[in-house]
């Protein structure tokens, strides 16, 4: 008997460590960090002609092992890892094609833009595929490397103008958040570039 109740004594004892473990460890670990792209205050070029066209902007193509919330980062050219406790609101695909599509719009440039998949007539489209867009290491160095090939085409001539970007930055610091402030600055730039390749395209266009 009394061996029968130090054996239930013993379980609950147990019991009550592991739980309270479980619990001391839940709170020990750090919160996980999300990140995204956002538009830095860049005047807007006014020498840029208004073009009464409209625009739809679709999700970039990207490899799946690319396109997925972890924030990526490798040290050579075969391995590929993920930071544990940081990643990406959205797929890399949707934040682009979101902050593509606000920029454009914001430059008042074009008729309108848009990222709508009901089903409304546009003068163009822009298709894009994703190639870079993680952190890489070089020895005590990180750099930020983002890489999209973009095709601006007429849907009434079904015309094609291409232009590949890539971009390669110093990241500050050898972590997530070094990587998320190298890539947002880069994807500001992209955007202005973005802006000055469309707008040559739609000149050359209308010859």
């Amino acid at each position: 008997m009394n061996k029968q109740i130090y054996k239930s004594f013993f379980i609950a004892l147990t019991a009550i460590f592991l739980f309270n473990g479980c619990i001391s460890l839940t709170k020990e670990l750090p919160a996980q960090k999300t990140y995204s792209l956002t538009l830095e205050d860049k005047q807007i070029n006014t020498n840029n002609k208004f073009y009464d066209k409209t625009i739809r902007i679709y999700e970039p193509k990207a490899l799946s092992s690319m396109n997925t919330k972890a924030i990526l980062y490798s040290r050579n050219s075969i391995e590929q890892e993920e930071y544990a406790l940081s990643k990406w609101s959205d797929k890399p695909s949707k934040i682009i094609q979101q902050i593509v599509a606000k920029y454009l719009t914001k430059q008042n440039k074009y008729k309108y833009i848009t990222v709508s998949n009901i089903k409304v007539p546009t003068d163009y489209k822009i298709m894009s595929e994703l190639v870079e867009f993680k952190q890489t290491f070089t020895k005590n160095k990180s750099y930020a490397d983002f890489s999209i090939r973009v095709y601006l085409i007429n849907n009434h001539t079904q015309k094609v103008y291409f232009k590949s970007f890539t971009y390669n930055k110093l990241s500050d610091t050898n972590n997530a958040k070094g990587l998320v402030y190298g890539i947002n600055n880069i994807s500001n730039n992209f955007l202005f570039d973005l802006q000055q390749f469309l707008q040559k395209s739609l000149k050359k266009d209308a010859m």
